[in-house]
Parts: structure tokens; sequence; C-alpha cells
């Protein structure tokens, strides 16, 4: 055994150990607010079926992206968990990124499958509201494009999965500094992008320079930064981060509903709404810590297919809104919240269905058959994101 293998865990690597059920919930109520977003506002299924001031238009105004911003910022935070996690160690960066890969991208790709069938069965079904229609070809590689994806919710995954390689390649140095070094040079890429979207002539900046200048590309960055505060032990004043981040989000909600200009903004989205749910990330984790508290027992079904309910409830509600505006509908308020909410807990059943028969064998059988490069023999090296100065050791 060699001598580095024998040097013991730097003392904070103690903090590493993280009570983390209440992000079920975050989970749970992220993917229903995105499903809710699609449910009400004029342009979603409301909307299309009845027209009209919605009875949910004021929930869409005040919440719209919200769930998304939520869903952003916990791929990165949950990444660095699985790095620094109980499994540390244990997998190269390659096998590492396979299974971020493995759990992201065959499901998605089923549900862009689904969305395709419907947009040859059911035109005007996917995407009506676009000027753009979808590239099929980019959308299944999540390559940026001037319009949206077949399946909407992919250019969140672009983001994602664009994270992710930018995450491994850091762990690919060997030390928690050059991850951070790499994460860092992300980060000023992603601000230099921007910039340039801004001083670039009204629609003369491409699809690639927009989505690489993207705010929400700083979301993943953000949440992984939590997590590291987090594991390298700052859990103090949990309470009243939890209040902070709560009193700034309902201020954020109020001045869409006045409406504020610019309040569904990118930058304002950035600046505002992911900094209320880091807050609120940070004071539910650091009160959990000492009063371990649980997720409501209800939400725990939503959480675990909360992925399952991201990617299927879109072509689902786009199906059924071009059914249901065929029917002769009353369009009183009772009518319009009994429908949007059936359409709801489909939406939650098909999620569950798909997670028990297709995500969860999908997901086992590919990780279970990993390619021989990516399971080598000899032992990967340790990436300790706890502190900056954890040495690389070797696992026997």
């Amino acid at each position: 055994m060699s001598q580095a293998s024998q040097q013991p865990l730097p003392p904070r690597a103690a903090a590493t150990r993280l009570s983390t059920h209440c992000l079920h919930g975050v989970r749970a109520v992220g993917a229903l607010l995105v499903v809710l977003a699609h449910l009400t506002g004029p342009r979603g299924f409301e909307g299309k079926v009845f027209g009209g001031p919605g009875a949910f238009d004021a929930l869409h105004d005040a919440t719209v992206g919200v769930g998304v911003d939520v869903f952003l910022t916990l791929s990165g935070f949950l990444l660095v968990l699985t790095a620094a996690g109980p499994r540390l160690g244990e997998r190269s960066a390659g096998a590492s990124l396979w299974r971020r890969l493995v759990r992201v991208l065959p499901l998605y790709w089923l549900a862009t499958t689904g969305v395709l069938a419907i947009h040859l069965l059911l035109p005007g079904a996917v995407n009506s509201s676009q000027e753009q229609p979808p590239d099929v070809l980019a959308s299944y590689l999540l390559l940026p494009q001037q319009g949206l994806p077949l399946l909407l919710v992919g250019w969140t995954l672009t983001h994602v999965v664009g994270f992710y390689l930018v995450f491994h390649a850091g762990l690919l140095t060997g030390s928690a500094r050059g991850l951070w070094t790499v994460l860092g040079a992300w980060a000023a890429v992603v601000t230099a992008a921007a910039v340039a979207v801004l001083l670039a002539p009204p629609g003369a900046a491409g699809p690639w320079l927009v989505a690489l200048g993207s705010p929400h590309n700083l979301q993943p960055l953000l949440g992984a930064a939590l997590a590291q505060a987090l594991l390298a032990g700052w859990r103090r004043r949990g309470g009243l981060a939890l209040v902070t981040g709560a009193v700034l989000l309902l201020a954020l909600t109020g001045a869409r509903l006045l409406p504020v200009p610019g309040t569904t903004s990118g930058a304002y989205r950035l600046l505002g709404v992911t900094t209320a749910v880091l807050l609120l990330l940070y004071g539910l984790l650091a009160l959990e810590q000492s009063h371990r508290r649980r997720t409501p027992r209800p939400l725990l079904p939503v959480a675990a297919s909360s992925y399952s309910l991201y990617l299927v409830h879109v072509p689902l509600v786009g199906a059924l809104a071009v059914v249901a505006g065929r029917l002769p509908l009353p369009t009183a308020t009772p009518v319009r919240v009994g429908v949007v909410l059936l359409v709801l807990l489909a939406c939650l059943g098909l999620a569950r269905l798909v997670h028990r028969f297709v995500e969860q064998p999908l997901v086992a059988a590919l990780t279970e058959r990993l390619p021989a490069a990516l399971a080598r023999r000899r032992a990967p090296r340790v990436v300790d994101v706890t502190t900056a100065e954890a040495p690389a050791r070797r696992v026997r």
C-alpha cells in the first residue's frame, strides 16, 4: 500500500456527512411548479382549451420559471453530493459521467420520440406557439437551435448536460483545486459570452452563443458551490437563511404580479430567484442537520418520479389540450379548475408508471453493463471536493 493511500482524510472531511431528506420535497415542489407552468397561462393547457382570462393566471404569472430554476440549481447541487458523498472514490470520472448521462439521456430520447410521434399524428400539438419549427436532430442531441426542441423542456437539459461535461473535465485534473479552477473558468466563459450577446446587434447572436451566454449555465454552478459549502461544514444560521429566502421569493413574486418589467428575464431570475432558491436550500439543509426534519410523505412519490414527471407531462399535456379543445366544455371557473386538476393527476399517474416500468429498469440495465473502458480494474483517483488542499489518493 502506498504512502499516499495511508494518509488519513483531512480533518474537515468529517463534515461530508449530510442529511438530505428535505431535498425530496424540494424536487417534488420544483417538478410540480414546472407542470403547473405548462397547465396554466394563455399558452398553457388552460389557455389553449378555454381561452380568455384563466382561473390560474395569477399563479402562472407569479411562479413561471421558478420550477426550472429549482431544477437547474439542484442539478449542480446533487452532482457535488454524488462526487463527495459516501461513494467518493469508488468510480473514475468517466464512470461517474456515464452514470449521470444514463440517468438523463435515454429517458429523454424516449420522451422525445413520443413527442415526434405526436408531432406527426397531431400537427400543431407540439410547440404550436413557437415561430421556429423544432430541429429534430438538434433536439435529440441537445444542441442549441433557433427555436425550442421537440420536447419543450429539452432546452434545460442542454445546460445540465453541458455542466456535467465541464464538471467531470474538472474531476480529471485529480484535485479539488483543479476542479474548482475549471468551474471558475467555465463561469468566466459564460459571463464573456453573455456580454457578447448583449453587445451584439439584435438577432446577430446565433443560437450557440446565446446558449453559451445564458445565465442558466450558472445556476448548476451556484448549486454546486452551495453543496461545497455545506459539505465543508457551513451550516449555521439556517433559520435566518430560510426566512430570508422565503421573504425574497415572496417579494420577487409580488414584483411579477404588479408587474415590474424584466422580472422574467434570465438575469433577473439568476440574481433574484436563484438567490432565493439557494437561501431556501441552505436553510432547509442546515436545519435538517440538527432537527432531522423530513419531507411530508405525500411528496415522496412525486419526488421519486420527478424526472419522469418533468419529461412526460409535456407531451401528455399537449395531446390532452388538442383532445379537450375539440370538446364543448363550459368555460366557468369551476370547470376550468376541475379539468386542470384532472390533467395534473393524469400527469402524476403517468409519471409514476413511467418511473416504475421504464426509467428504473432502463437505468438499472445500463449501469450494470458499463463499458469495459469505464470499469477499469485499476483504482480510481479520489477527488475530495470538501477542502481546497485535499490531495488525490488511490483506493485499494
